[in-house]
């Protein structure tokens, strides 16, 4: 499906070149194509705010009107050398306006009738209605009191339902140009020395998973270290580089992809399952785990990409030599021999067993 560029004059790049033309008076006939192609071109370059992603349709236009331009501007020639008069190349996009102009009044001329549901209104169907006989009415003497009793009992089934109030979560680019005035480069510093508020308690547990995410980014993006001694431990940060100004727009594409709707339906889950506030204390040690989880395997990751052959060799064959140790150990203990794998043996420079 093609992209439609409607305003409020024109729609297409037709429309605009028409419009164009009427503005400045220009006959269709006899177009200055140099003053047109630099309005177009202009207009187009005005258009960038607009999403026109698809809209390729404006840029076929401003080529051919270049095009037709640099046909007027050079002369043509025959074998001879002598110069021949060509045919106007302005010819075709005459045509195609003029064609455009007859439809675009055909469809004004078919807009001002009267419209069906607009200006006129069909009379419909007449429908024969049925009268029910009139039945007896019977009142009570206590049918008032039934009523409000019944209205009662109604109103006190109906369970109260409580309006929340949320404050919105920020946007992980927002908390990274906070964030972003804190680190100094060498200075190592505290997880919660982020966190707004001088105890763990008074930390909103939003702000503590913007927090967290954010740091997160701009460790993956190579701005700042993490560090952990053990599980239990807080969370230690240190920068590595200034964050500059390109790192924004990286962080809005992961704004884009709901990264805020992402971390609140994470704690509404943990709010409705408990049915209680989310212990933030709890929270932090948990979102301390997993990055701790997640730095070791960094490590790992760099460790094992950093290695040469002569090193991983080496290491297979400690580990060989180990295993050959304990199984020599566990033999003298039981008083047997154990017989190790032939994958086990150490091979020799030859490469054989």
């Amino acid at each position: 499906m093609s992209l439609v560029i409607q305003l409020e004059r024109f729609e297409g790049p037709l429309g605009l070149l028409l419009h164009l033309i009427r503005r400045e008076e220009m006959d269709i006939f006899d177009i200055n194509i140099h003053e047109i192609t630099r309005q177009y071109l202009d207009f187009i370059k005005s258009m960038k705010k607009l999403d026109l992603e698809n809209a390729g349709d404006f840029v076929s236009m401003a080529a051919s009107l270049i095009q037709i331009k640099s046909k007027m501007l050079l002369p043509q020639y025959n074998e001879d050398g002598e110069e021949i008069e060509q045919e106007d190349p302005r010819k075709e996009l005459v045509a195609k306006l003029l064609e455009y102009q007859k439809y675009q009044d055909a469809a004004h001329r078919l807009y001002d009738r009267p419209l069906v549901g607009r200006d006129v209104y069909l009379r419909g169907e007449r429908m024969d209605l049925e009268s029910e006989e009139e039945g007896e009415i019977i009142v009570e003497d206590n049918a008032l009191f039934a009523l409000i009793s019944a209205y009662r009992a109604a109103i006190r089934g109906m369970k109260k339902g409580i309006h929340k109030v949320s404050e919105a979560l920020q946007s992980i680019s927002e908390r990274i140009l906070e964030i972003k005035d804190r680190l100094v480069v060498g200075r190592m510093l505290g997880f919660f020395e982020f966190i707004d508020g001088e105890k763990r308690g008074e930390a909103r547990s939003s702000q503590v998973l913007v927090t967290f995410i954010s740091l997160l980014e701009l460790a993956k993006m190579g701005f700042v270290s993490l560090f952990q001694a053990d599980d239990k431990s807080e969370i230690r940060i240190e920068a590595k580089h200034m964050v500059d100004g390109d790192v924004i727009s990286t962080v809005e594409d992961y704004d884009n992809a709901h990264a805020s709707e992402v971390a609140m339906h994470i704690l509404e889950e943990a709010e409705a399952e408990h049915e209680v506030p989310i212990d933030l204390e709890a929270a932090a040690e948990k979102l301390m785990e997993e990055a701790s989880a997640e730095v070791i395997q960094q490590q790992e990751d760099e460790l094992a990409d950093a290695a040469t052959d002569e090193e991983i060799l080496a290491e297979e064959m400690k580990l060989d030599e180990e295993d050959r140790q304990r199984g020599h150990e566990l033999g003298e203990e039981l008083g047997e021999e154990i017989f190790l794998p032939v994958e086990a043996m150490e091979p020799t420079q030859d490469g054989e067993l």
